[in-house]
This record gives structure tokens, sequence and C-alpha cells, in this order.
């Protein structure tokens, strides 16, 4: 016979491990586009990458990575880590997330909250300093040119301040909690109906 007990306080942790757990997301798509490890984010061009952290110096000295918490200045810092993308032109363009994947055919200009053209970082670190109005969903488009003019972008997401999506992993445990303690009860708790027909038939 199952052992119910049993069976629902491991689903109980399952959904508890959900709701709280610290979750480890790769951005930017399906591919190795971006990662983000700890507070740091990583533009991922092939195995070569770029190290992306954010500040909110008027707030806190906290380091960010797809996860700002709030409105207001926020100084986000580029480190090439490759030695050869300081001699390769890089353009820079942070869009709101428009939701629906982005073609060709997307107007970027319309979505575009800030855009750096394209230009040689030969330091190897770059920052740009911008004021975010809005919480929302946004995503960092960055652009290789090639020695040979082929043009390479990767993209990078995150997510400025508190907005519903945040709490989805939350409801979701929540709901699972609630899933499992109403079949665990159920299976505690025979109906009435069920006892009296058993009842009749003794």
């Amino acid at each position: 016979m199952m052992n119910w007990r049993s069976l629902a306080a491991a689903f109980f942790g399952l959904a508890l491990s959900l709701s709280f757990a610290p979750q480890t997301r790769a951005e930017g798509g399906a591919g190795p586009e971006a990662m983000s490890m700890g507070n740091m984010c990583m533009v991922m061009f092939g195995y070569d990458m770029i190290h992306i952290t954010a500040f909110q110096p008027d707030k806190s000295r906290s380091e960010y990575c797809d996860e700002i918490p709030a409105t207001g200045r926020t100084i986000m810092v580029f480190d090439l880590e490759t030695p050869a993308f300081r001699d390769l032109p890089l353009e820079l363009r942070i869009i709101r997330d428009p939701v629906t994947p982005i073609t060709k055919d997307t107007d970027l200009e319309a979505l575009t909250v800030l855009h750096l053209p394209a230009k040689k970082y030969t330091k190897g670190t770059f920052s740009l300093e911008h004021n975010f109005d809005a919480n929302g969903h946004y995503i960092g488009l960055v652009t290789l040119t090639r020695d040979n003019g082929e043009q390479q972008t990767e993209q990078f997401k995150f997510r400025v301040g508190e907005t519903l999506w945040a709490w989805v992993p939350q409801i979701a445990g929540t709901i699972l909690i609630a899933g499992m303690v109403f079949v665990y009860w159920k299976h505690t708790h025979p109906s009435s109906k069920k006892k009296a027909t058993e009842t009749v038939a003794s």
C-alpha cells in the first residue's frame, strides 16, 4: 500500500524548493548567448565572453546582474575578457523587451532606451550610465564587427524593479503546495457518503 504521508511530505519539500530556492538562469535565448553567475553576467560569443556588472550607487554598494532592484541611476560595467575583442568595433543597444521574439523585421529604434554606436574599447573595459525610469524587462544587444566585416549580435536580458513575472516561481510553488495538501486531506478524510456505504455493506 502506498505511503501517502511520505508522498505528501516529498511533494511538499519539492514545492518549497520551487518557491524559495535560488534559481540558476541562462539568459538571452536557447544557446550560450548569456548566462549569470553570482552577481556577474557573461555575454558569450562562442567560448569568448564579456562580463557585465551593474551598480546603483545612489542606493547601495551592491553589485547586480540580471535583476536590478529599482529604477533610477544605474551604471553598467563591461569587461572584455577576450583580448582580441579590444581591436573590434563593439555596438551596444538596450531595448525594452518586446516579449515576442526579435527578428530582422523588429523595429529596434522604437524599443531603444539606450544606444552606443560601434567603437573600439582598446582598454578592455567601458561603462555606461542610464536613468531607468520604468520597471520592466529589458534586453541588451551586443554587436561585434569581425575583421572580415561580419557582424555577430548576442543578447543579455535583465529586469529593473519588481514585476509580476518575479513572483511566478512563488505563485507556482504556492499552488503546488495547496494541491498536495488538498490531495492528502482527501485521502485521509474519506467522504461521509463513502463511510455510509461501507457501513451498509458490512
